[in-house]
């Protein structure tokens, strides 16, 4: 799943990267939780334009928030369906946490830190004064990342990226292929992540309680570009 992620990133390397213009400074974050904002980048007419969206749909009268659907169905449950044929989004991430067995929190970050994009969908609020709202899809983690967790966040190779902003159904269902671990680099941090009050740089320093590490012996260039 992805509950928690991070972005670092300048302003700079966001336009550079997704080519969007006119990105403000943005503060750096290093603990996104649900109902908090974050950046997306949706197509917008002949451009990706950027805006600020709430983590996660709320849902019900008692306003329970959905953060995340699941990449193997999410063109069949109906509370995704149309937002998957219509208005999906990249979530730029500079990576996200995982908790594995007794609680233990793990940093993933691309190997080469670079950020990097996940595969999301956007829903409009029922006012223009209102943010909207945002999902993460999952996929089945592989190898060393399902050490940590059974399942992670859909990351886009770039290739795919406009495929999946402004392509036909079809092109955004092939994208639904999980991330190959080898790209990341995944390292135990200390469990003050677990407060959503705290954000921070030290939360993603690595644990000097915790030395296991799963290296990645490949740079990320399918996902960096």
């Amino acid at each position: 799943m992805c509950g928690r992620f991070t972005l670092t990133t300048t302003a700079d390397e966001l336009q550079q990267r997704f080519g969007v213009r006119g990105l403000q400074n943005i503060a750096p974050r290093w603990n996104i939780a649900p109902s908090q904002s974050s950046l997306v980048f949706r197509q917008s007419s002949l451009e990706v334009s950027a805006s600020f969206a709430e983590f996660g749909l709320r849902v019900g009268q008692n306003g329970k928030r959905l953060i995340n659907a699941r990449a193997e169905t999410v063109s069949e449950k109906p509370i995704f369906r149309d937002a998957f044929s219509i208005s999906r989004c990249l979530v730029p991430s500079s990576g996200w946490y995982e908790w594995a067995g007794k609680g233990r929190p793990f940093h993933i970050q691309l190997a080469d830190a670079r950020v990097m994009a996940f595969a999301g969908l956007y829903f409009k609020s029922g006012s223009p004064s209102q943010a909207g709202q945002f999902v993460i899809l999952t996929t089945a983690a592989e190898a060393e990342l399902a050490k940590v967790h059974h399942r992670s966040p859909l990351v886009l190779p770039v290739s795919n990226w406009q495929s999946w902003l402004s392509g036909a159904e079809v092109e955004a269902e092939a994208c639904l292929v999980p991330p190959l671990a080898r790209y990341f680099n995944i390292y135990p941090v200390a469990s003050a992540v677990g407060d959503i009050s705290k954000d921070n740089a030290s939360l993603v320093a690595p644990s000097i309680h915790q030395e296991t590490s799963f290296p990645a012996e490949l740079q990320s260039d399918l996902f960096a570009g």
